[in-house]
This record gives C-alpha cells, sequence and structure tokens, in this order.
C-alpha cells in the first residue's frame, strides 16, 4: 500500500487477496469496464487502487455469485434505468432461496405431526405422460422411466421437482411430471400455471401411506370450509436417490389445490 493525494492505494495483489478473486478476474473486470484503476501502470508495472475501488469490486463480486452477468452488472452500474431484467433475475433467486431454506427447515423439523399448511405452487413447464390403473411399483418405475426419457431429450428445470399428478376421485390414474426448461417444445410438453393457494403436508415415508395423507388433507380441507380444486399433486422431494431402500426417510410434498367456500350473508 503506498499513498497518493492524502489517499492510500493499493496494488494488484493486496486488492485480491482482499476480495479473493484472482489476478485474472480482477482483468477482466478491468476488460468489461466495470473497474477503473486509479493509477495508470507506473514505471515498474504496478497500477493502483483506491478503498473505494475495493467496496465496488466486493459488490461485483457478489452480483457475479447472484447469478448476474457482466453485462448485466455493467447496465447495473449504468443506472440507466433499464433495470428490470436485474430485478427478475434478483427475484427469482430470492424465490429460488426461499424454497431452498424452507427445504432445510423441514428436513430439521418433526415431521411426525404431519402439519397442514397453506402454500402456493410455482408455474413450470413440463414433460408428462398419463397413466391408467397403475400399482404404486408400476408408477413407481414408470415415474424413473419419464424422467429417463427426459433427460434424454430436454434439459431439465432444476428448480422445480417431478411429481405425480392425479384427480381426487380416480387416485390410481393421472400424469407424470417431469419439469423441464421454459424452451423446452413437443407434443408431451405442458404448460402448468400457478397456483395461489394449495394445502400440503410434508410427508416423511413410504410412498404407501399416501392415500392417507390424501385423506387426511380432504378432511382438513371440510373442516375449514373450502373446496378442493380437482387433484393431488405428490412432489418427490427427496426418494430412492437420496435414501436408497430407507423408506422412512422419503420427504414428498404432497400438494391438493383449493379455493374457499363462498357462504351467503
Amino acid at each position: 500500500m503506498i499513498e497518493k493525494d492524502n489517499k492510500k492505494l493499493f496494488r494488484m495483489n493486496e486488492v485480491i487477496k482482499a476480495v479473493g478473486i484472482t489476478r485474472r478476474i480482477l482483468i477482466n473486470y478491468e476488460e468489461h469496464g466495470l473497474v477503473a484503476p486509479a493509477t495508470a501502470r507506473n514505471e515498474h508495472g504496478f497500477r493502483y487502487y483506491t478503498a473505494d475501488n475495493v467496496v465496488h469490486i466486493r459488490l461485483i463480486r457478489t452480483l457475479q455469485n447472484l447469478g448476474l452477468s457482466l453485462e448485466e452488472i455493467r447496465e447495473y452500474f449504468d443506472d440507466s434505468g433499464e433495470l428490470d431484467t436485474q430485478i427478475d433475475r434478483l427475484t427469482q433467486l430470492r424465490n429460488r432461496i426461499d424454497r431452498y431454506i424452507a427445504h432445510l427447515r423441514l428436513r430439521q423439523a418433526n415431521l411426525a405431526e404431519q402439519e397442514v399448511l397453506q402454500v402456493s405452487l410455482p408455474e413450470f413447464r413440463a414433460f408428462c405422460r398419463p397413466f391408467h390403473e397403475k400399482t404404486l411399483a408400476q408408477k413407481t418405475a414408470e415415474l424413473r422411466d419419464c424422467y429417463v426419457e427426459a433427460i434424454t431429450n430436454y434439459a431439465l428445470d432444476i428448480e422445480n421437482k417431478m411429481c405425480i399428478q392425479m384427480p381426487i376421485d380416480e387416485p390410481d390414474s393421472g400424469m407424470y411430471v417431469i419439469p423441464v426448461t421454459a424452451e423446452s417444445e413437443g407434443c408431451e410438453i405442458k404448460q402448468f400455471p400457478a397456483i395461489a393457494s394449495a394445502l400440503c403436508i410434508y410427508y416423511r415415508g413410504a410412498y404407501e401411506n399416501f392415500p392417507k395423507v390424501h385423506a387426511q388433507l380432504l378432511a382438513y380441507a371440510k373442516q375449514h370450509r373450502m373446496t378442493p380444486h380437482g387433484f393431488f399433486r405428490n412432489i418427490y422431494m427427496e426418494g430412492p436417490p437420496t435414501h436408497g431402500a430407507n423408506k422412512d426417510a422419503y420427504l414428498t410434498q404432497i400438494a391438493l389445490p383449493i379455493k374457499f367456500v363462498t357462504v351467503e350473508p
């Protein structure tokens, strides 16, 4: 560090050590017009940075770690008023983080009580295939086959989990649902709208007990004057890939879309 014009200046090696980046990354920021050193190279080949530069570089790194590209970060600093893209990206990220936090809290919680929650379900696009009058073993095997087919032909949506959706009154029939990216196209691709309100139970245990959980959700809806909205959705959060044959550890979000009953005065 040196001092010039009453300002403390830092060499590149001091900056990269303080911020936790490499020399190549810092040069890349400069090449993209994101960072301007306080001084040009001197006769010894050094260039210097102010404390404000260090703060600025830390912010660039933070935005980059949040998923923004260098071009998006440059637009962010331009302060042109065209920040909708960045706002959308960060909002999506915040929602993703909220889901991960909720998932971790569920893993910590005692799920034996099977608390009924009211949640919203996100919009997503998926590779789908209907099934009719299948046993649990058949559904489990065919869902895995659909997942393999989706991997082969599409890019998966990593934000949403695969699920089975089935009519309330016909639980042995329904649809295998494998979320894929928004750009996916095909005759077996379906767009699922967001659901504003659904009852759900985060159930930890064997898949054989799903009918009991479905019945619990229906009873809760009736007790609280809510009308079920057509189907159950079993969303597989942790299963055989994570816990092997330990069925007691499987974690499934079992959801029932609902609407409230309007009571006439």
